[in-house]
Order: structure tokens, then sequence, then C-alpha cells
């Protein structure tokens, strides 16, 4: 005896969903996730000058323990981005969260140099998972024509959360000292689990591709949440795009980072990330204390960071609407700009005022363009490898983060100073646009069908004709669903 079973494939109910209170409330928390992610890492530049008069540390000191947490992260990203390959995007996330929020704490009690380094390279390994996995997460539940900008979103809460450490440190370190900022963000990191349990699903793709016993349950339930109004008969399967199957059976190796046009994607992806993170941890580290070095008191010189990593936001958000529609290559003009600034800084000839309208203008254009190059780093990569995709961007890029605040530190403690650091650092965002031109003109030669080619249109078919008696939905404005008949016995 034969029965039929429907068979839904859920990539075209992705493409044509619509923004559901769920989906808000998942993408808000996801933006909660990366601010705290970007306040507990960023926090130690704001609070670094108390620091060093505590323990007497000299830059080449501050330096370095920038930079061993860079090394956590850059770890951490490769581990987390391969369980969250093989377990799920959630597990790892609720995982990493509560791991960089119980070390951020206990940073906060280390009274040696050695306690900081060490406590500061863990919670690393915890911070430095969670970037790749929320882009990851963001990316396979937004439409590909809305895909730069919703994880651009993800991108501006933890641009906000570096911000935010300006104003809670000049509010909290003068009263209670320096510990209290990381006391602050652990706690809040841990209390942010509570909602990450409830609100934060794990991806309908990731669930598809694994194919394991109650998943097609799992993945009804969060379809419905997602999309209400959206009717799926009981016993429905679930399927994605046969290129993306092509990668769920098979051990993650870095080779499949450089198959097919990867081969060519990945390199370039990679480079411009590289110097992108160079040049961003350089200004997130250096540039508070540098401020002071022109004449800006501590306050000053925190407000004046906070301001130029909101400034850099908006840069960020503005710039991935003209990715989505016109590609990898338009977000040259971030760093084009940059390097303007920068060599202008390096003159040395600026009044206070005009000085602090330039590193604005600098800190806008780098962050505008970091962010549009890691809302593109997941996205050129198929579900079952995405995690891994993004993660080793994130961790060679680290390389890049990691030589940023250590050089920094070597040519202030050199005597070049200020100018000399902005006008050296001016190399990155120049070859930058170099890659960025050329990355562009790869992915405007791919086919249609493949991850990251540029595309506007959300998809009218699936892969097998429509039987609506499988899929009703009772909602007008939710999404049409493509289904098939499978033959059971």
């Amino acid at each position: 005896m034969s029965a039929t079973r429907p068979v839904v494939e859920v990539a075209p109910i992705v493409e044509r969903q619509r923004a559901s209170r769920y989906w808000l409330l998942m993408y808000a928390v996801c933006c909660l996730i990366t601010f705290l992610d970007g306040f507990d890492f960023q926090i130690l530049s704001f609070a670094a000058t108390y620091i060093r008069k505590d323990f007497g540390f000299t830059g080449t000191q501050l330096g370095t323990l920038a930079t061993v947490g860079l090394f956590g992260t850059m770890i951490g990203a490769l581990i987390m981005g391969y369980l969250a390959d093989r377990i799920g995007r959630r597990p790892t996330i609720v995982a990493s969260v509560a791991g960089f929020g119980l070390f951020m704490l206990g940073f906060a009690y280390a009274d040696t140099y050695a306690h900081l380094f060490a406590l500061r390279f863990v919670s690393g390994l915890f911070l430095g998972g969670v970037l790749p996995l929320t882009w990851a997460l963001a990316a396979e539940y937004a439409p590909k024509r809305f895909r730069v900008t919703a994880v651009s979103i993800i991108m501006v809460g933890y641009t906000l959360g570096g911000a935010a450490g300006g104003p809670v440190s000049n509010w909290l370190i003068p009263e209670y000292g320096w510990r209290s900022v990381f006391v602050v963000g652990g706690v809040c990191s841990l209390l942010t689990v509570l909602a990450v349990l409830p609100l934060v699903p794990e991806s309908v793709k990731f669930l598809v591709l694994k194919a394991r016993p109650g998943n097609d349950e799992r993945v009804s339930r969060i379809l419905r949440r997602l999309q209400p109004g959206l009717s799926i008969e009981p016993g429905t399967r679930f399927t994605t795009e046969p290129q993306e199957q092509a990668h769920s059976g098979n051990r993650f190796t870095p080779t499949q980072l450089f198959r097919g046009h990867l081969a060519a994607i990945t390199p370039l992806l990679w480079l411009v990330y590289l110097l992108s993170s160079a040049l961003i941890y350089f200004l997130v580290f250096w540039t508070p204390m540098i401020n002071e070095q022109m004449g800006f008191s501590v306050s000053a010189a925190a407000t004046i960071a906070a301001l130029a990593s909101v400034a850099g936001a908006v840069a960020q958000l503005f710039i991935s609407r003209f990715v989505d529609r016109k590609g990898a290559g338009i977000i040259l003009w971030m760093p084009l700009a940059a390097v303007v600034c920068m060599l202008t800084l390096g003159t040395g000839v600026l009044g206070p005022a005009v000085y602090v309208a330039f590193v604005i203008g600098t800190k806008m254009f780098v962050n505008g363009g970091h962010g549009g190059i890691t809302s593109i780093a997941g996205t050129f990569y198929p579900t079952g490898i995405r995690a891994n995709g993004a993660a080793w961007a994130s961790s060679v890029a680290k390389v890049g983060a990691m030589v940023g605040p250590w050089l920094g530190g070597v040519i202030l403690d050199a005597g070049l100073g200020a100018h000399g650091a902005f006008t050296m650092f001016a190399a990155c965002p120049a070859v930058m646009v170099l890659v960025l031109f050329v990355l562009g003109r790869v992915q405007r030669r791919l086919p249609a069908e493949a991850e990251g080619a540029l595309s506007v249109e959300a998809p009218t078919t699936g892969v097998a004709p429509v039987k609506t008696a499988a899929l009703l939905l009772t909602n007008a404005s939710a999404p049409e669903a493509t289904t098939k008949n499978e033959e059971g016995v």
C-alpha cells in the first residue's frame, strides 16, 4: 500500500517571508548579542588608561594584552564555527554568550598581568564565536535581496556596543574603578542567555540539511512562529536546494572553501577582511589614547571615540543597501574616503576642531567599509559550510587584528606619534580599494544559482509543482510554498 507524504522546500518560504513579530524579536536579540560582544571586547580600549596607571604597564604590554584577546577570538571562531555546522547555530551561540560573560567577570577580579593575560585569551575564545555564528543565522533567515542589510544590522549591534564603552566607562570608572565596566559587561551577557533561549531559533535550513529525527517537526514549529497564518500539513517533510544538499553529508575541511567559484572569492575575501581588521582594531584600541596625546581629557577622548563609532554604524547601514543591489565592489568607496581622511590626519597641521572632525570621518568610513565586508563574509558560502566559511574569514582577519594594536604600540613607543601612525596605516584602506574592485568583478560573474550572486528578485517557483492541499496559507500576506509528493510504503 502506498501513501503520499507532502514535501516542502524551505528556500521559497524564506525568500517570500514578511517580517513578523517573532522574526523581529529574533533579530533584536541577535543585535543585543553582538552589542554585548562589541562592548565586552572593546571596553579594554577605554579602560586601558586606568589599567595602565593601576599596574604600571607599558604601551607594548597593553598592545600585547589586546593581541592575546584577538588570538583567542581567532581560535575560538574556528572551534565555534566547526561546532555550529555540526551541532547547530543556536546551542553554539548560547555557549559562546555564556562563556564570554563568565570570563569577563573573571577579568574584573584579576590582580596580576598573568591573570589578565590568561583571562583575556579565554574570554576571546568565546567572543570569537559570536559574530560568525550570528552572521550565519541572519543570512539563513533573510531573503537574498535583503541578506547583506540583515547581516549589517546585526553588525551595527557590535559597533554600537563598542561605542557604548566610552559613555559607560566615563560614568562608571571614575566612581567605581576600571573593574566595574567588566562586571557590568559580564553580568549583562549572562542575563542575555535568558533571552536567547526562547527567542533565537535554530536555522531551519540547517535543520533540513541535517535530516535528524524530529527535525521536520521543529522546522514546522519555527516556520509557524515566523509566519503566522502558515498552515502546514501534518507529516510534511522539508527539503532545500540541490546545491545546498551537496555540502550536507561531508565532514568539513578547509579545502571546501576553495572549490569552484570559491577558489577566487575566498582569498580575496580573506585579504580584504585582514586589512580592514588591522586598521579597525588599531583605531579601536589606540584612538582613545591618541586623542589624549593630542591634548583631550580622558573623558573627551572616550566621547570622541564613541561618536566616531556611531557615525560608522550609520555608514555601515547606508552602504549595505547598495551592496545588496550592486555587489561587493560598491564598498570600495568607504576605504577610499578613509585614505583621504587618514593622510590628512597624518599631516599634523590640524586644529582641535578639525582634528576631531577628521577622526570621526576616519572612523565613519573605516567602520562603514568594515561593516560592508563583514556583512558579505558568510553570504558566499552554502548553508552546509556557512558557519565555517564565516568563521575562517573571521579567524584569518584576526591575524590583521592582532597586528593592528601591536604595531600601533610599536609606532607610538618608537616616537613616531599619532601623525606617523595615521600615515602608515593609510596603506591598509588603499590596498582594500583594489581588492574590493576585483572582488566585485568576480561576484558579477557568478552564476545566478550560486550563493552570493547578485539577485533582487524572490524566486517564483520551486523544484516541483504546487500541491495546494498539502500547504495552505490562510493569511493572504503569507508566502506561498512549493510542495511535491513523496511515495511511501
